[in-house]
């Protein structure tokens, strides 16, 4: 059941060199539509990204040369970015890149924190092997709710965890979990498993113990 971000990329990839210069690069993101490109040496590892509004800085700034003194570092980066002619100058690197074994979760994840809409897909020497993007990371709720509660049920309830009287029932990807299990501290392992499944929207919980050990262990409410 696991999906990885490999299985979800885009592997038709568009990719620049660090020495393509600043007319063609705006050109050829023009031509094909895209926002941003990922810049690679000749091995087709991972320099950099040049967006569009790194090469909007030209625009945005007519006086590159005049800066002043105890201007904010992002504003004298930017406008240093401004002057350059080729990728080498004008990409923001190190680039935010994720592997092809990351989880869609940890896609997800870093695409918030560094607030980017696609991240290029390394192998672990690090060259590019494809792009995943937001629309991407979504399908993995593509999945049937007969599929996603047949893998929730086998593959982590029953077969990772191995609860056995645990009814899983899927409804437009919304988990419900009921019957037993003999332990209190039982059920967040559980949920938390369920929650972390790949295509599982929500989980509601009506699962019932045997033992409440958090009371016993005095850390129950």
């Amino acid at each position: 059941m696991t999906t990885t971000v490999g299985e979800l990329m885009t592997t038709s990839i568009l990719a620049a060199r660090d020495d393509a210069g600043y007319k063609d690069l705006a050109a050829f993101m023009r031509r094909n539509h895209v926002s941003a490109l990922p810049i690679v040496d000749e091995e087709h590892r991972v320099l950099g990204v040049v967006s569009t509004a790194d090469l909007l800085l030209k625009l945005a700034e007519p006086d590159p040369e005049e800066g002043y003194t105890g201007e904010p570092l992002r504003r004298r980066l930017d406008r240093i970015k401004s002057t350059g002619t080729t990728a080498r100058d004008l990409m923001t690197s190190p680039a935010i890149t994720v592997t092809a074994e990351a989880t869609p979760r940890d896609a997800a994840e870093l695409m918030r924190r560094h607030g980017v809409r696609r991240l290029p897909v390394i192998d672990r020497d690090g060259r590019l092997v494809g792009l995943v993007g937001r629309s991407d990371l979504l399908h993995v709720y593509a999945v049937p709710d007969e599929h996603l509660g047949r893998a929730v049920r086998e593959d982590i309830v029953r077969g990772r965890l191995g609860f056995t009287d645990v009814d899983v029932n899927v409804d437009r990807g919304v988990v419900t979990l009921s019957g037993g299990v003999a332990r209190r501290s039982d059920i967040p392992r559980l949920v938390h498993a369920v929650r972390a499944a790949a295509g599982v929207v929500h989980v509601r919980c009506h699962l019932s113990y045997d033992v409440d050990d958090l009371a016993l262990a005095g850390t129950g409410p």
